[in-house]
């Protein structure tokens, strides 16, 4: 009887133990929405093709079929409108059916002064909206570009016969980089009546007196002949950049002999 009871005993601490076990997970950790919520949400404005990027993802255990954002916008030429979202891989939207709603849009932005992007993203159902999310960014204005060094001669001798290069170049920056910067400009001034001429455009192509394409020199050439006559001549430089902004202008002097 003894014998028995100690079998017993054991079976029933078997038992025990592995009721006591680890519990393991029956395979389905989804979480469940059963009201929908937003995360991910993303902003962008490429200056180069004028297109704002816009994408939102959205968690919800039905299918959203109408995604509204509405925006406000400083600094471009629209200030308010508003669009549909999707999710179908078009118009901006990189894969289908990934829960990310998403929309490239062409906006013309005022680049010179900053500009913002407010938007307020809206899940509809039934023509009521059930959940809605705010979202801001801000756009750094482009700044006018700047003249660093003027490099001319201070003086040069006329030739008796012929003619004689004078060789202008301009080192540019621009807080947006030296590629922001389009174009140069000299003007000449008349000494006679005092007036500036139209402008005489330099450039950085590695044309026409300039050295080296893109390395924000701009350059030119002139010519200077026994035709010319001993004075002092006066330049006054400027460059633009591509949101046409102009630098101050920049003056200098050469005097020919």
């Amino acid at each position: 009887m003894k014998h028995k009871l100690t079998i017993f005993a054991f079976i029933l601490f078997l038992v025990l133990i592995w009721g006591c076990g680890p519990v393991y997970p029956d395979g389905n950790t989804e979480t469940s929405y059963a009201v929908p919520e937003f995360s991910d949400e993303l902003l962008a404005y490429n200056s180069l093709r004028q297109e704002l990027h816009c994408e939102v993802q959205v968690h919800y255990d039905s299918a959203v079929t109408d995604l509204r954002a509405g925006f406000t916008l400083i600094g471009f030429e629209e200030t308010t409108f508003q669009t549909t979202l999707n999710d179908s891989g078009q118009s901006g939207d990189a894969i289908p059916n990934d829960n990310i709603f998403s929309k490239n849009i062409t906006l013309n932005r005022i680049d010179s002064i900053n500009g913002q992007v407010i938007v307020r993203y809206d899940i509809y159902e039934g023509g009521i909206s059930i959940k809605s999310l705010n979202d801001t960014m801000q756009i750094i204005a482009n700044l006018p570009p700047f003249i660093t060094e003027i490099n001319m001669p201070d003086t040069i001798v006329r030739p008796r016969i012929g003619t004689k290069d004078l060789l202008i170049s301009l080192s540019v920056d621009d807080p947006n980089g030296i590629q922001d910067v389009i174009n140069a400009y000299f003007q000449v001034k008349n000494n006679s009546t005092g007036q500036w001429s139209s402008d005489y455009p330099m450039n950085d192509m590695g044309t026409l007196g300039d050295a080296t394409a893109g390395d924000g020199v701009f350059s030119t050439g002139l010519e200077i002949s026994s035709d010319n006559s001993a004075a002092t001549n006066y330049f006054r430089f400027r460059i633009k950049d591509t949101a046409s902004n102009f630098s101050d202008w920049s003056l200098d002097s050469v005097v020919v002999r």
